[in-house]
């Protein structure tokens, strides 16, 4: 959602977020995926345009709109590095991962 690392690792703004949404829905609507994976919380929220984190919103299966008309769904799942330094949260991860396998294979 965001094509550079902000300076100092910090997460995007808003600003920046909203600079690159155009282009992020131009992507998606001209790949027209099946499905949609976001990793960690800050793809999840700007992509959702939701405010609640990325604990309540993985495990779930959302659905994106894009203003082009296209939609897909979306399951927000944890980042990697959150995995690396939270590794008891790994059989979530992978429940996950199950889940959205078993979607990818039924559509």
């Amino acid at each position: 959602v965001n094509y550079w690392r902000p300076p100092g690792n910090r997460n995007p703004t808003d600003d920046e977020l909203a600079l690159c949404r155009p282009f992020v829905d131009r992507m998606i609507e001209i790949g027209q995926p099946k499905l949609i994976i976001s990793a960690g919380g800050v793809s999840a929220k700007s992509l959702l345009n939701a405010s609640i984190g990325i604990m309540k919103l993985r495990g779930t299966e959302q659905v994106l709109e894009t203003p082009g008309g296209y939609s897909a769904p979306l399951f927000p799942i944890f980042h990697p590095a959150f995995l690396l330094r939270s590794p008891a949260q790994k059989r979530q991860a992978w429940r996950d991962l199950l889940k959205i396998r078993d979607k990818y294979e039924k559509s």
